[in-house]
């Protein structure tokens, strides 16, 4: 770990990099249903002072991008090199989604360690995105380039600046079906919406915002949500992330001319998975699911 010392300034290369770094903001972290070891020691953790958190060797770089590996790491260099070669067209995706919005700050330094369990960053806007890596002798690059998906999201989040909020539910919710929307056989073990299938009231996270990226049951309320939009009323993700509200109440009116999103979409849910039953859900999306009415 790179530790603070008052008499040695930075690398000129290295302060470049920081400008218009957040130092107060928490941790962002992007987790399994279950808090791992590793990424609960990161919520409460300050980021560092100078470089990152960890030793890091560079790989390489693209025109958005600079890519680490944790110093060591043997699966490091080979997913690190998957991700050079596929981190641009993620990007140009993800910024096309987001109606070619500007990011202030690049580049944006992804760090593949081992042991993660997830991905993390120091603040929604902050551009070190430390992702977890496969220790197999063949890794699932893939893997790795979800959880990168899911990262940048936040950061285009937080340059929009519009309603998407990626210390709260419903941003986190975007975070997470955009990663799946680009990766979708790497949801196994992150897919969260039966915690807000299985909870025993099934609260509305949809006319208001948990005001926190870690609670599993208004991330799966969320998720569920903004797949309900997509696959069941049929809004284009440009659509949907482009009519960014406070809440995802205010994403449905955005779309829909509408009001009330929340009861038309859990009484849908609630005739093909009755509350009281275990949903046996093990994806995020159930949808499209046969009509019960008019649904929007």
């Amino acid at each position: 770990m790179v530790r603070n010392r008052r008499t040695r300034k930075p690398k000129k290369s290295t302060r470049a990099r920081r400008r218009g770094r957040p130092r107060s903001r928490a941790t962002r972290i992007f987790a399994k249903v279950e808090l791992g070891e590793e990424l609960a020691k990161r919520v409460a953790a300050a980021p560092p002072r100078t470089g990152f958190d960890r030793p890091a060797t560079l790989q390489g770089n693209t025109q958005h991008f600079k890519v680490y590996y944790q110093t060591g790491f043997a699966s490091g260099p080979v997913i690190a090199a998957g991700l050079l070669a596929t981190v641009e067209k993620d990007y140009n995706t993800l910024e096309s989604l987001f109606g070619r919005i500007a990011l202030p700050t690049f580049p944006m330094n992804i760090i593949v360690a081992p042991g993660i369990g997830g991905a993390y960053h120091y603040g929604c806007g902050a551009v070190d995105l430390y992702c977890d890596g496969d220790t197999s002798a063949q890794p699932d690059i893939n893997h790795t380039r979800f959880l990168v998906v899911a990262e940048e999201v936040e950061v285009f989040e937080h340059a929009e600046g519009k309603g998407w909020d990626c210390g709260a539910s419903n941003g986190e919710g975007l975070s997470r079906v955009l990663a799946a929307e680009l990766y979708p056989a790497e949801l196994d073990g992150f897919a969260i919406a039966a915690a807000w299938l299985d909870s025993p009231d099934r609260p509305d996270w949809i006319s208001r915002t948990n005001p926190t990226d870690t609670d599993a049951v208004s991330n799966g309320c969320a998720v569920l949500f903004l797949n309900y939009l997509r696959h069941q009323l049929n809004f284009s993700w440009e659509q949907i992330v482009q009519a960014a509200g406070a809440t995802l109440e205010g994403t449905y009116k955005a779309l829909t001319g509408k009001i009330g999103g929340f009861a038309p979409f859990k009484a849908l849910l609630s005739s093909h998975f009755p509350p009281g039953q275990p949903s046996g859900l093990t994806t995020d999306n159930p949808f499209p699911l046969g009509s019960i009415g008019a649904e929007a």
